[in-house]
């Protein structure tokens, strides 16, 4: 999110990158998985239009638990189930924010690296880069699907 080069800011869980999920807009990943964080309903969609660092702020004021709700069911935080909840957000972002798309797309096969000042025990930075790369992979397989497709009405 600190980073000089603004399409690696993009592709950040801060990035003002707004989408929508399951019937609700947020303003960045980060609103999302902060508003993960509560179970009041209103104080979810105070959060969710949020980014950047008000975003991360926001989940302070959580109570800690050692669940979450999303759409009615129980999620144990820190666990496959809670991180796909963010494999979610992001594939959401990165299908609805053509920018951000660009950027993740740009990197290529690189490998990508969550870097944080103090890893997270929700959510590794491992973790977090690793679904970058699935959504990376799954946008480039999609968009192989779509030239296919464009070359076969073509012919």
């Amino acid at each position: 999110s600190r980073s000089a080069d603004e399409w690696i800011r993009l592709i950040s869980n801060f990035a003002h990158t707004p989408f929508e999920l399951d019937g609700r807009r947020y303003g960045s990943v980060e609103a999302f998985w902060q508003g993960l964080k509560f179970q009041d309903e209103a104080k979810r969609r105070e959060i969710a239009l949020l980014h950047g660092d008000e975003a991360r702020r926001a989940g302070f004021d959580a109570p800690p638990s050692e669940t979450t709700e999303y759409n009615g069911k129980t999620v144990r935080v820190g666990t496959a189930d809670h991180w796909r909840l963010m494999a979610f957000a992001c594939w959401a972002k990165f299908t609805q924010h053509e920018a951000a798309k660009q950027a993740l797309l740009a990197t290529g096969e690189r490998p990508l690296m969550h870097k944080t000042r103090k890893d997270s025990r929700n959510i590794p930075g491992v973790v977090m880069a690793d679904i970058w790369m699935k959504v990376r992979r799954g946008l480039v397989n999609r968009q192989e699907m779509d030239e296919e497709e464009d070359e076969e009405l073509l012919s």
